[in-house]
């Protein structure tokens, strides 16, 4: 709970600066290769995270890797946590930026389930559909689950339309048992 709440002010902050700068596409761009490249090097990953590692060695690593890569308005904010011994926090801080840059670009993201691959035709009318009822951009993230039988499930943050095969079948049984109690 601490580290999300964490998350959120350093994102907060971090989306602030970049919407004053109009970098909020950049910023997102930079967090993100920052994050890859920490995941992506185990011994970078060990020093960055390490509690016992000095905070200078660190930022002298950080500006010597990244200088030349990312914007001032980046390597301030990694300089910051590093000071303020958030380290760990930072995948948690790019994940509410990411949130916090797409509500500024009117972006919202759903998470849609089937029971086979749609077509990019089908694909497009989904999101044409969910972006006329949301009026939003949509951005959809595909999720395979055959035991949905059919239809289509779409989850948006705590909001889930089910519109399963799945679920109208357990809603028929529910009925159908309903109606025999009523009916003894």
């Amino acid at each position: 709970m601490l580290i999300n709440t964490l998350a959120q002010t350093y994102a907060r902050a971090i989306c602030q600066i970049a919407q004053e700068k109009n970098m909020i596409d950049q910023v997102e761009t930079q967090l993100k290769m920052v994050e890859e490249v920490i995941a992506g090097n185990e011994d970078f990953k060990n020093l960055f995270y390490h509690p016992r590692v000095p905070a200078e060695a660190k930022k002298e690593t950080v500006q010597a890797i990244f200088k030349e890569d990312i914007d001032q308005v980046v390597l301030n904010a990694l300089l910051f946590l590093i000071d303020k011994r958030r380290e760990t926090a930072l995948s948690a801080i790019i994940k509410e930026y990411v949130e916090l840059a797409n509500e500024i670009r009117n972006i919202v993201t759903v998470e849609v389930t089937v029971a086979r691959a749609l077509t990019e035709e089908q694909q497009k009318a989904l999101s044409d559909k969910l972006e006329k009822i949301l009026c939003k951009t949509v951005s959809m993230k595909m999720k395979i689950d055959e035991s949905i039988i059919g239809g289509v499930v779409v989850r948006l943050g705590d909001k889930l339309i089910d519109g399963s095969v799945n679920r109208q079948l357990r809603a028929l049984k529910s009925t159908l048992l309903a109606d025999r109690l009523v009916a003894s």
